[in-house]
């Protein structure tokens, strides 16, 4: 039987593999919030990067901002693997690349409930996007999807 109130780490490779050793291998190169967006890199031990981008092409962002929130922490702050949640891998091209997560029945997006210009039931398709390292977590609310742009070193 599912559990309502279980959070449901969803496996997300929304681009070619970048790195075949997972998110271990993976770093933060930096983190830009600008009223016009916010862009996320990430480079691999080959330092190839990919970079996310969250910059609202289509205006369908309720609020003021490109997304409805963000949030940082770091592995002593934060388990991937944390009490009531589980992850979801059937939707893995590549079991060995590295993957992000969409986080169904999310407890961060329900925080928005009581927001009368942004919550889920005028926005049902808001998502909660998690980027995850070996050491860092980075976490994303958003009505749209990022860019996702690869820049493979040569």
């Amino acid at each position: 039987m599912v559990n309502n109130s279980e959070e449901i780490w969803e496996a997300w490779q929304p681009f070619g593999s970048l790195n075949k050793y997972g998110m271990n291998y993976m770093v933060y190169k930096e983190i830009v919030r600008h009223n016009d967006y916010l862009k996320i890199t990430l480079e691999d031990q080959n330092e190839n990067e990919i970079e996310i981008v969250y910059d609202d092409p289509n205006q369908v962002c309720p609020l003021e901002y490109v997304v409805w929130a963000f949030r940082y922490g770091t592995e002593m702050g934060y388990s991937l693997s944390g009490s009531g949640s589980k992850h979801d891998l059937s939707l893995l091209e590549d079991e060995t690349a590295f993957r992000f997560y969409k986080v169904r029945n999310s407890q961060y997006i329900k925080e928005f409930d009581q927001n009368h210009l942004a919550n889920r039931h005028i926005y049902p398709n808001v998502e909660h996007h998690v980027y995850a390292t070996g050491d860092e977590i980075l976490e994303v609310i958003a009505n749209y999807e990022p860019r996702f742009v690869e820049r493979r070193k040569q």
